[in-house]
């Protein structure tokens, strides 16, 4: 075996063991953490340092996933998502690094994803056509050039983002020289300088075993791992060069100034930022990166933080979106900044952060927040966190830095060495005062002025139509001719007829016909739920509010009502001391407003309001009371500080406006069709924005922000005396719910009979706001879970999806991400497409994908495909905490385990003429409700109503 282990270490707080190997011949890497974690996940990585925007790390991060030497098909990395029961599986493009990443609870599945992921990073053909189908290419038709492609198309929605503009703006001075300073997802206004031969030298340079970095987790089979690598891999290679690094910046010898432009949706007079940003040390030295995490808890943590603290109260302006540390680079950075200044006010915010800088270094923090920020990190490494990345994957990506950027591996899972002198070190008064004075002295400072600017999105949209003008009107016949010809053969290759043989897959008949089973939940009408969990160590505790008789009026109230709540005070407390006081206390507190759709036909929507707090198990005393305390008595008598977090969060709706069309969209087109959907578009959808424009408004003088404050402290007291439910999930839960036991002795109110509403009519309308590309939802009302077509219709979707939708919207027509979902406990069924550059065309796939599936011939390897893309989505495992709610909720919504065996059971046993039946019944002849959000209202919209986004918030 090539692979020599160097060392192997225990993590006691982790309960596990982090093992080093090194192959002596190429200098490939393999990291495994030792767990007794059924979940295996695994990644490799490269380096990728570009040099400059074109975009080649990430359009070849696309590529390498479109076939390979032993799996010469057409994108195997999306085929293998529907025939394997991957947990996970994807690729991720960082300014420095290329990461693949898989996991599986299956040990077959585990090394059919791990054979495919090697050979595809290793060996991808590279072919030119998928260069031209994700990267970029020219197409000609209708006598006019324009330019497509997946990659060119997702960067395009991406500078929509304006604190992506901030940060790019940012490391381009900071970063200078480096790759840093470029934008490693690609400017679409560059991305069409890459050409198909630099990519390929690009792949052959970074993507070396002398440059890979393999990881795994879980109960991994080390040397079966590494044997297939040898195989599969080193065995093909010779030679060894340097491991690559990307550079670090050029020393700073004095502070220098920056004016960055970013999008804004209008060209309102407050829409200036003044931004300071410090060049700190190395991510990977641990000393240098906790005392980094300190000085920006120290003084960004929380309201009484001295600089937080200092922005909040200034009179003008908010504290900064970008007030943070930065510590994915081989730098940290430290952010601070405002927004929302009016241009003659940059000089003012810049003076009153400094100052507020100067006299922290004076007066320091107190010890107390410095620990709390301590403790902070023993938590977040302790927690077993993952909804979205699975656990062990969630570790592995969490200390890849370290390992590629040449810092000790160990280091990065094993923190307690650190941790343990700076528990010794904040005693002194000194410590955090000498941070702050180091930070003042530092030269390595940049400010910056930052506009927001309403022409920027059209601008960019300009310039790109200028260059193909420029570029059509210098083309020859012979010219045209080829672009045609080119796009023709690429549409021939996107339509073959793909055999899938070669690649390995779980077949539906090695899938249990158990689903997973919910923990024992007792009654769900019991005001006590005590659920025995392993959670590392970690409490959690839950109170939660029914209130499914609040009206439809009291609804946008309830999101303002969780969001600013945890930022007032408290009795006595002011906001500031009850801020740093919950710092001290716990973790974590939050307030959330959560709604379920019961099963049984006709039940009512249920609505609560969910109070959580969560530690570590020796401070259960501590969860308890900041619980209790901050039901008690919010202050709504603070006014000003309330006129002020509302002015703040209805610019930062404003500003989010383009970012958050998606959902927008999802939500308009999904509301009509469902009562949890139309409650959800009021509270994040867009049927809440004209809520945020008559607060901004009523805030404007004083009588209108007491009325605000009188009805949150009427809603307040209805919340609070409604019926009550206590959830404690632990190792050793019984303490924690005996000390929370308060919240559920006082009466409560009756709930009275919830309103029944009528829902709209189905949508038919686009949404717009300054951007560059569209999102396209169509929506049908499906049948609801227990339904005897409920699998079927499961099926349908991933179907859709595998066989028609990804290759004519995503593949052809050049989105992002298109497909179809199917969700059960709501009973709505959608298609979707994501960062599009069409509108009615995909609307006419949509319609052409129900004929599809009515005519063509549903093979039976493609009904089996599907089946395993369902049966992934519900085995897909939860984190402690969210099982334990989850099965809480199922309790509540009338779901048994026999009931989800029943619907497990009717996806296994789906046929193609179930399919055909479930499309026919629901979808076929049936007008959809229809809503999209497009970035440019000259997009051909057909009879489809326009709604500017920003109008709906005046």
């Amino acid at each position: 075996m090539p692979f020599h282990q160097n060392r192997s270490h225990p993590v006691p707080e982790l309960h596990a063991v982090i093992e080093e190997y090194e192959d002596p011949k190429s200098g490939a890497r393999h990291i495994h953490v030792r767990t007794d974690d059924p979940e295996m996940a695994f990644l490799v990585a490269f380096p990728t340092i570009p040099q400059s925007s074109d975009g080649r790390a990430h359009i070849l991060e696309h590529m390498t996933l479109c076939g390979s030497a032993r799996y010469p098909v057409r994108d195997p990395f999306f085929m293998m998502a529907r025939r394997s029961m991957a947990t996970f599986m994807n690729a991720f493009t960082y300014p420095d690094r290329t990461v693949y990443p898989f996991a599986s609870q299956d040990k077959t599945d585990f090394y059919n994803l791990l054979g495919v992921y090697l050979d595809a990073t290793f060996f991808p053909t590279l072919d030119y056509c998928d260069f031209q189908q994700e990267g970029w290419r020219l197409v000609w038709a209708q006598n006019k050039l324009s330019l497509q492609g997946v990659v060119f198309n997702e960067m395009k929605d991406a500078f929509t983002d304006p604190l992506r503009a901030l940060d790019h703006g940012i490391s381009q001075h900071l970063f200078q020289g480096t790759t840093y300073a470029v934008e490693s997802g690609g400017d679409p206004l560059e991305i069409p300088e890459l050409t198909y031969a630099d990519l390929k030298a690009f792949h052959a340079t970074h993507y070396h075993p002398s440059q890979a970095l393999f990881m795994t987790s879980g109960r991994v089979d080390v040397a079966a791992v590494q044997d297939m690598i040898e195989d599969q891999v080193l065995s093909h290679f010779s030679g060894r060069a340097p491991r690559m690094l990307p550079a670090l910046a050029t020393p700073w010898s004095a502070p220098r100034t920056a004016r960055i432009v970013t999008p804004a949706q209008e060209g309102k007079e407050n829409e200036y930022g003044y931004q300071f940003s410090w060049l700190l040390g190395q991510a990977v030295d641990p000393s240098s990166f906790f005392r980094a995490s300190l000085l920006e808890a120290g003084l960004l943590g929380d309201s009484s933080s001295p600089l937080m603290r200092a922005m909040e109260s200034a009179g003008f302006g908010y504290p900064s979106s970008f007030n943070h540390l930065e510590s994915g680079a081989r730098q940290m950075v430290l952010h601070v900044g405002m927004e929302g200044l009016k241009k003659s006010a940059l000089a003012k915010a810049r003076a009153h952060i400094w100052s507020a800088l100067e006299q922290a270094a004076i007066t320091g923090v107190p010890s107390a927040m410095l620990k709390a920020a301590l403790r902070n990190i023993r938590f977040d490494q302790r927690e077993i966190n993952g909804d979205d990345v699975p656990y062990g994957l969630h570790l592995l990506l969490s200390a890849l830095p370290a390992a590629m950027l040449g810092g000790d591996i160990v280091d990065a899972f094993d923190v307690e060495p650190y941790l343990r002198t700076l528990d010794a070190e904040v005693e002194d008064p000194q410590f955090f005062k000498d941070m702050v004075k180091t930070l003042i002295d530092s030269p390595a400072r940049l400010e910056s002025t930052v506009y927001a600017d309403a022409a920027f999105a059209s601008r960019r949209a300009a310039l790109e139509e200028r260059r193909l003008a420029a570029i059509a009107a210098s083309l020859t016949e012979a010219e045209r001719t080829r672009i045609v010809q080119e796009s023709a053969d690429l549409l021939e290759q996107q339509r073959k007829v793909v055999n899938k043989d070669v690649l390995p897959r779980i077949l539906p008949s090695a899938i249990s016909p158990m689903a997973p089973p919910s923990l024992p939940v007792p009654d769900p009408n019991e005001q006590v739920v005590v659920l025995e969990v392993e959670t590392n160590g970690i409490a959690y505790a839950t109170i939660l509010y029914d209130i499914s008789d609040f009206s439809a009026e009291e609804w946008p109230w309830l999101n303002l009502y969780a969001g600013l709540v945890p930022q007032l005070g408290m009795a006595e407390r002011g906001y500031e001391e009850s801020s740093a006081w919950r710092q001290e206390m716990v973790p974590d507190f939050s307030i959330d407003v959560a709604a379920s759709q019961p099963i049984a036909a006709g039940a009512p929507l249920q609505i609560f309001v969910e109070f959580s707090a969560k530690g570590l198990h020796d401070e259960l005393q501590n969860i308890a009371t900041v619980l209790l305390q901050s039901i008690a008595a919010p202050r709504f008598d603070e006014v000003e500080r309330m006129a002020f977090l509302i002015d703040s969060h209805v610019q930062d709706v404003h500003d989010d406006l383009a970012v958050k069309g998606e959902t927008y969209a999802s939500l308009c087109a999904t509301a009509p069709l469902s009562i949890h959907e139309h409650f959800k578009n009021v509270m994040e959808g867009v049927a809440g924005l004209p809520f945020y424009g008559l607060l901004r408004r009523q805030i404007q003088d004083e009588s209108g922000i007491r009325e605000i404050a009188e009805k949150l402290a009427a809603m307040h007291a209805k919340i609070t005396a409604s019926p009550a439910y206590i959830i404690v999930t632990a190792e050793a839960p019984s303490a924690l719910s005996t000390l929370l036991a308060p919240a559920v002795s006082r009466p409560t109110r009756p709930l009275a009979e919830p309103e029944t509403l009528p829902l709209d009519p189905p949508a038919n309308t686009v949404l717009h706001a300054a951007a560059q590309v569209n999102h396209c939802y169509a929506a049908w009302p499906a049948p609801k879970l227990g339904h005897p077509d409920a699998p079927a219709c499961a099926v349908l979707a991933e179907w859709l999806t595998n066989e028609v939708l990804h290759r004519a919207i995503r593949e052809e027509g050049g989105a992002y991400g298109a497909g179809a979902a199917y969700d059960a406990m709501t009973g709505v069924f959608r298609m979707i497409s994501t960062r599009d550059p069409r509108l009615l065309g995909t609307y006419a796939d949509f319609d052409a994908a129900i004929a599809s599936v009515l005519s063509a011939e549903l093979t039976q390897e493609s009904i089996e495909e599907a089946i395993i893309c369902v049966i992934q989505n519900l085995d897909k495992p939860l984190p402690p905490y969210r099982h334990a709610m989850r099965s809480w909720s199922r309790k509540r919504m009338g779901i048994t385990d026999q009931m989800r065996n029943q619907f497990r059971a009717g996806v296994l046993a789906c046929t193609a003429i179930d399919v055909r039946l479930a499309a026919k019944a629901w979808l076929h002849g049936h007008t959809p409700s229809r809503c999209a959000f497009a970035g440019d209202t000259s997009t051909e919209r057909g009879d489809m109503r326009v709604l500017h986004l920003a109008q709906l918030l005046e």
